[in-house]
């Protein structure tokens, strides 16, 4: 029997169709997500010497340590994505807490030593967004973590704003050469920046021209924790490109008879299109002291000259900080440090920086610290 040719059209249109609707849905259908696993490894020699003893350590860099992590993107649905990223430290000998009175490896959760040598968790964060921003909820940054840290020089592994991050476990000693256990290079100067890394939610607006808001709340320490900020980065045509950023955070109290810990700072970092960059940053915190006692305000100012050409970068900075351990302290750091880049994924690094510490009793030891040191990231 012979099929008619009215019959035959409309088979083949009957199974073009079928087809056309079966390769439009599935090329209407959501990608999969997209899955990135990423990591570096963040080791380093340092050297202290704070008047009476001297030592090499081996450290881990704390001003970006060793972690392993993955993040995760993918569209939801037209205009609306989301995404998570979790990530862990795995940091031997932190180089802000060793110190000459440690018997072994300081890992990054002193009280898991044992079961766990230092595997911390530092996100596990989910996010949504869209067109009108992006909101957070997990384990991550506050709004204002990183605000007094805007650092364009390329020196940040050598000598960052954290300058408390290379050799912050080192005590200051008298002159008769007693240790001040209390009177650490990190308890008296620190760029005092928020809070970092608590459960919280946070609210990301758009992007406007380079300018963008953050404001987040959360829990940490039984505490609620408050924070806003504003960021700012952009080409600034033949003149460079320019960072900035100010942040304020509040915690409450963590204890019965404890005072809230109110923190308000900023940074600013300026590259020249030559190679010349400039950065500054302030910092002042309401410390959480007793209510039976006097409030203490530390304040903290930091300023940095450097270069960069090539894959070279070398610059000196100077830090003050007052109030931070006790009343009437002033702390200064002089320091000067050079990063090798020739890839991406690896930095070589040198530094070198002294810490001055005076007190209304009198004028502690200097210590010095020296770092060479390297990250490999993947």
């Amino acid at each position: 029997m012979k099929l008619q040719k009215s019959h035959l059209a409309a088979a083949i249109g009957t199974a073009l169709t079928a087809f056309g609707t079966g390769a439009l849905a599935q090329a209407a259908a959501p990608a999969p997500m997209t899955v990135q696993l990423y990591g570096q490894v963040s080791r380093a020699l340092l050297f202290a010497d704070d008047g009476t003893q001297s030592k090499w350590f081996h450290v881990d860099n704390e001003a970006s340590g060793t972690r392993l992590g993955a993040t995760g993107t993918g569209q939801v649905m037209p205009g609306l994505r989301g995404g998570f990223r979790i990530e862990f430290d795995f940091q031997s000998n932190e180089s802000q807490r060793v110190n000459f009175s440690a018997t072994g490896p300081i890992s990054n959760f002193p009280a898991h030593d044992e079961d766990v040598g230092g595997f911390a968790e530092r996100h596990a964060d989910a996010w949504v967004e869209g067109a009108w921003g992006r909101v957070n909820i997990g384990q991550g940054d506050g709004a204002a973590n990183g605000a007094t840290e805007s650092d364009l020089s390329g020196t940040g592994m050598a000598n960052g704003i954290g300058v408390a991050d290379l050799g912050g476990g080192f005590a200051h000693r008298t002159a008769a050469g007693a240790l001040v256990p209390a009177a650490t290079i990190g308890a008296t100067i620190n760029q005092q920046d928020f809070e970092s890394r608590y459960d919280r939610i946070m609210y990301v607006t758009p992007n406007f021209a380079g300018l963008r808001g953050q404001v987040s709340w959360g829990q940490n320490a039984n505490a609620d924790i408050k924070e806003a900020s504003l960021w700012y980065g952009g080409k600034l045509g033949g003149l460079g490109e320019i960072a900035a950023a100010i942040g304020w955070s509040e915690q409450g109290a963590t204890a019965a008879g404890l005072r809230r810990d109110e923190t308000i700072g900023g940074s600013i970092s300026w590259l020249s299109a030559f190679g010349l960059n400039l950065t500054a940053s302030y910092s002042k915190r309401d410390n959480p002291t007793a209510t039976t006692a006097a409030s203490r305000e530390s304040e903290f100012m930091y300023f940095k000259v450097g270069y960069k050409f090539g894959a070279h970068a070398i610059a000196v900075d100077y830090a003050t900080g007052e109030d931070f351990a006790a009343a009437g302290d002033e702390a200064k750091m002089y320091g000067v440090g050079y990063v090798w880049n020739p890839i991406r994924w690896l930095e070589l690094y040198a530094a070198y920086k002294i810490h001055e510490l005076d007190r209304t009793t009198g004028s502690l030891e200097d210590i010095k610290i020296g770092t060479i040191g390297t990250r490999v990231r993947f």
